[in-house]
């Protein structure tokens, strides 16, 4: 309960700021790999301290957030998940991304980040137009480029 007041939290403080719902995007945390994070807690001296099941859970409530504040979410949990897929690759210690994870990660998200950008207009200009040689005639607009 406490997260999920955290999350509509951030989510007002973000409205209140003047960003618009259709601008955000909450993220949900991936699995855990329990015998990979045991592991990783054995070498720390501990014994294994969170479960996937209870990771479902923050999941569940980050999504139910995003319904309640009208925003998107990316389900990482379910996605990685998804036809019971082995994702601990996408883990580096059973918690936490791994560059794979990363991957993951970006490939998913930057769909949802790009139809929020792509109608926005250029302020600068695209790097491949810069004049290497004198680049603030470029930036400036004092040049051809």
């Amino acid at each position: 309960a406490e997260y999920a007041a955290n999350l509509h939290t951030m989510v007002r403080q973000l409205s209140a700021a003047g960003v618009p719902a259709s601008r955000i995007v909450l993220v949900t945390p991936p699995p855990l790999c329990e015998a990979a994070w045991e592991q990783e807690c054995l070498l720390q001296g501990c014994k294994l301290n969170r479960l996937n099941s209870v990771v479902g859970e923050y999941a569940g409530a980050c999504v139910q957030v995003a319904r309640d504040c009208g925003v998107d979410v990316l389900d990482l949990w379910t996605l990685m998940q998804k036809d019971t897929q082995d994702f601990s690759s996408y883990l580096s210690d059973g918690l936490h991304l791994s560059p794979k994870g990363n991957e993951f990660l970006f490939s998913h998200l930057w769909p949802l980040i790009e139809k929020r950008v792509c109608s926005l207009p250029l302020l600068l200009p695209y790097w491949r137009d810069i004049a290497e040689a004198q680049p603030e005639r470029s930036l400036l607009g004092d040049g051809d480029h």
